[in-house]
C-alpha cells in the first residue's frame, strides 16, 4: 500500500537533503575546507573534494527521485541502504588506517557524517521492511524503442459486473488520474471512436480496434494527428477480463512506440516508467473498488427482487 512507503520515502528525502548539505561546502569552498580536513594537502586534494561534492549531488538527486515514487519497493530502498553502508565502511577505513592524513577537525567531520549516514541506513532499512506490495501487479519495461506497460488485479466481483464497469467509457475518467474526461464520439463496440482529455486540456482521439463482448477490447490512439500532445509514434491499449477463483481478474496492456533518437527514447523511458507504474496501480485499485461496489449493488437488487417475489 502507498501509505506503507511513507516512512521510507521521508528518510530518503532527509538523506537527499543531508547529501546536498554535505556537498555544498565541498563545491563552493573547497579551497577553504581542504586545509581544515587534511594535513599538508597535495595539490589535487581540492579537486578531489570537489569531485566528491559532485558525486554527492548526483546521489542526492537519485535518492530524491526515488523518494518521489509512491510505490517504491523494498529492494529500491535497500539499494540506497547498501550505498550508505559503503560510505560508513569507507569512513571507518579512512579514520582507522589513514587517520594521520586527517586533521583533528577532519577526523571529527568524517566521523560525524558517517554517524548521520549510518542513522539513515538503519532508518531506511527498518522502514523498508514495513513496505507492503500493492495488490495490483504492474510492470513497465522498455525494449526496442517501445514502452510496454501492464497491470493486472483480482477483484471480488463476477466477470459481467467487471465488464460493465470496464466498458463504461465516460466513467473511465473518474478512475484514471491522467484523464479528466472521456467522450464517446460515435459507434459502439468495434470501430467505436472516443476522445480523451488530459489534466491540462490536451486531448486525443482513439478508435476501438478490438472487441470481444464480455472479454476484451482495445483502442488505437491517433498519434498521427498534428495536435497529438505526447511523444509517441504509436500507442495501443488492450483491456480484458477473465474468471478467477476470487471472482475475476482484469488486465490492462499498453504498448507505446517512442519518438526521437536513441538517447531521447532512453531518457523518456527512464523518467516515465515510475509514473506509468503509479498511474496503472492507482487506476487498477480505483477500478476494483468501483467493480466491487457494482457487484454489491447488483447482489442487493437481486435480494430485494427475490423478496418481492
Amino acid at each position: 500500500m502507498s501509505n506503507s512507503t511513507a516512512a521510507a520515502r521521508t528518510f530518503l528525502r532527509m538523506n537527499s537533503a543531508f547529501s546536498l548539505l554535505t556537498a555544498a561546502p565541498l563545491l563552493l569552498a573547497a579551497g577553504l575546507v581542504t586545509p581544515m580536513l587534511i594535513v599538508n594537502p597535495v595539490d589535487w586534494a581540492v579537486w578531489g573534494l570537489r569531485g566528491l561534492g559532485v558525486g554527492l549531488v548526483g546521489f542526492a538527486a537519485l535518492v530524491y527521485a526515488l523518494s518521489a515514487y509512491k510505490f517504491i519497493s523494498r529492494a529500491m530502498v535497500n539499494e540506497i541502504v547498501i550505498l550508505d553502508i559503503g560510505w560508513v565502511i569507507g569512513s571507518i577505513v579512512i579514520v582507522a588506517f589513514f587517520g594521520e592524513v586527517l586533521t583533528a577537525s577532519g577526523t571529527l567531520v568524517v566521523g560525524a557524517v558517517a554517524a548521520v549516514v549510518a542513522f539513515f541506513a538503519v532508518s531506511q532499512f527498518v522502514s523498508a521492511a514495513k513496505i507492503e506490495n500493492p495488490v495490483p501487479v504492474a510492470r513497465v519495461v522498455s525494449k526496442g524503442g517501445k514502452l510496454h506497460a501492464s497491470v493486472k488485479r483480482t477483484v471480488r466481483a463476477p466477470t459481467d459486473a467487471v465488464w460493465s464497469v470496464m466498458t463504461d467509457h465516460p466513467a473511465y475518467a473518474d478512475v484514471a488520474d491522467n484523464i479528466t474526461k472521456v467522450e464517446v464520439l460515435s459507434g459502439d463496440g468495434l470501430g467505436m471512436k472516443r476522445r480523451c482529455y488530459g489534466p491540462k486540456g490536451e486531448n486525443w482521439a482513439e478508435t476501438c480496434d478490438l472487441f470481444e463482448p464480455g472479454h476484451a477490447y482495445g483502442f488505437r490512439i491517433h498519434t498521427e494527428a498534428e495536435d497529438y500532445p505526447y511523444p509517441f509514434a504509436e500507442l495501443t491499449g488492450r483491456w480484458r477480463v477473465e474468471e478467477h477463483p476470487v471472482g475475476a481478474e482484469f488486465h490492462i496492456d499498453i504498448v507505446a512506440t517512442l519518438k526521437g533518437n536513441r538517447f531521447s527514447k532512453w531518457l523518456f523511458a527512464a523518467v516515465a516508467k515510475p509514473q506509468f507504474k503509479t498511474t496503472l496501480i492507482d487506476l487498477a485499485d480505483a477500478w476494483a473498488m468501483r467493480m466491487e461496489r457494482e457487484a454489491g449493488t447488483r447482489a442487493s437488487e437481486q435480494k430485494l427482487h427475490h423478496k418481492a417475489e
